[in-house]
């Protein structure tokens, strides 16, 4: 008797292990699945892509879903924590997303009427009302002309508005996820909104020395690991703040304004969280554009900084991968390095096309520090010129980038094509001639050397540039 109780044990434990290992598989991922439909000329696309936030890397892992014919699509994803998901076709959505959700979605191409079913469903409806019925980008649209006095002064007013909008919704909507993402972008909606502010308006050098509004960025409030839910303000704290105190100390050398922000870096006091966040940022962001002097000149504070953190081996990781491709970047076979041969930038665009010999052409501007540009030809460059390489002439024009970048760059993501690099004085007539407000640029030129269009929507991971171009080898548009 004692021995069949004894086996009987035994069994149960394995269960009872079972079920945990299962429970624990469970527990770090999300099944996120649902149904497209096509809308006006948006079709639905042959994938989407999920963007998950990795913390220790500071960038973003892609999952590519497949989408069948019918608009149905589904997957699990890796979600350990609660975490905010962004999934495109060729437009997107934002998801909040908890371990174990199980969401269905019923979306429009554009994304723009989506509804949301399952568990998690609730949570994601809940935000879609968050988010529509915010007074905050009301209350501040076209607002950017202000003085930055008036503009701090909007704020503060702005802020006692979105307060009591946030404590009414609150008390409706009480899960955590929630409560997270709404408390960390009130905590944080003032310092973010002076931080675009200082970053991108023409007032934003008299703001850089206005002592009274740069004064909230020494009393931020604390950053908390849970506010990582929220890729909207918190994050523009953490992924820029540093570019405003560089910007704030007014030093002509790059080292001096590293010394500078890695001052006030060390100098921010019970914020041990943030301070890591716009760290890992900063140094992430110098090596992913090639760039190794900011971790070798700072790494004593690097490490003191990330101590007992799993980002310090990852950034020293990333450091080596760097510091050897530097040292022997190894171009693709059919990778072209080229010179323009005339001295007047504003004919490099007819020097393109001539050297096409009437092929269509597809031009991409960008730079080694732009992340979007890296991501599509990690992701869809390759793909494209693979599919039109006899068909289509592929130019890749490299601007506002340090020369020491550029070949490690091509060599890193193996781009195929011809490529040139650009000075500052060179881009600034093309930016003219291909209306260039940002990068990535596309611009598609057909067999007569006609510009088709020139604009960041027609990437090689649109559906609609493999269409484009299809139509203009054929010469059927």
């Amino acid at each position: 008797m004692k021995k069949i109780l004894f086996i009987a044990l035994i069994i149960a434990s394995f269960i009872a292990c079972d079920d945990k290992q299962n429970n624990e598989s469970i527990l770090k991922e999300a099944q996120v699945s649902g149904k497209i439909t096509a809308v006006d000329s948006i079709v639905i696309p042959e994938k989407l892509v999920a963007y998950l936030y990795n913390e220790t890397k500071a960038d973003y892992d892609q999952i590519e879903i497949e989408v069948g014919k019918d608009g149905t699509f589904a997957s699990t994803l890796p979600v350990d924590r609660p975490m905010s998901i962004s999934i495109y076709g060729d437009y997107g959505v934002q998801l909040l997303t908890s371990p174990g959700d199980s969401i269905f979605m019923n979306t429009d191409a554009r994304f723009e009427n989506v509804t949301y079913d399952g568990k998690g469903g609730d949570v994601n409806t809940a935000l879609i009302t968050y988010k529509d019925n915010n007074p905050t980008e009301e209350l501040l649209q076209s607002k950017e002309s202000l003085s930055p006095q008036d503009y701090a002064s909007l704020l503060d007013s702005v802020f006692i508005e979105v307060q009591s909008y946030n404590k009414n919704f609150l008390f409706n909507n009480d899960q955590q996820i929630l409560k997270d993402y709404v408390t960390s972008e009130e905590a944080f909606l003032i310092p973010a909104k002076k931080l675009a502010y200082a970053l991108y308006t023409p007032q934003g050098a008299a703001a850089l020395s206005d002592s009274a509004f740069m004064n909230s960025f020494n009393s931020l409030s604390e950053y908390k690991n849970t506010y990582d839910i929220n890729t909207n303000n918190p994050a523009m704290i953490a992924n820029y703040l540093g570019y405003v105190w560089e910007r704030e100390a007014l030093e002509d050398n790059a080292e001096e304004r590293e010394i500078a922000f890695m001052n006030r870096l060390m100098s921010l006091e019970n914020n041990d969280y943030l301070k890591k966040k716009i760290l890992q940022s900063k140094v992430m962001n110098k090596l992913e554009d090639n760039n190794v002097s900011f971790y070798e000149n700072h790494k004593d504070e690097i490490n003191q900084v990330f101590k007992d953190t799993s980002i310090l081996a990852t950034v020293s990781q990333k450091y080596d991968e760097v510091k050897k491709l530097l040292n022997n970047p190894e171009l693709p076979v059919d990778a072209e390095l080229l010179t323009f041969k005339s001295e007047d930038a504003t004919q490099f665009i007819n020097e393109i096309i001539a050297n096409a010999n009437g092929k269509v052409i597809y031009i991409d501007n960008w730079a080694t520090w732009c992340g979007p540009c890296k991501s599509e030809f990690k992701n869809a460059s390759p793909a494209l010129h693979e599919k039109f390489k006899d068909d289509v002439e592929f130019v890749y024009l490299c601007h506002q980038s340090k020369e020491t970048g550029y070949l490690p760059s091509i060599s890193k993501f193996k781009i195929a094509g011809k490529h040139y690099f650009l000075k500052e004085d060179q881009s600034r007539p093309i930016f003219k001639q291909i209306n260039l407000e940002g990068f990535p640029t596309y611009t598609i030129i057909n067999k007569n050397g006609d510009i088709v269009l020139s604009d960041y929507i027609h990437r090689p991971s649109y559906a609609k540039t493999s269409e484009i171009l299809t139509g203009l080898i054929n010469e059927e548009i």
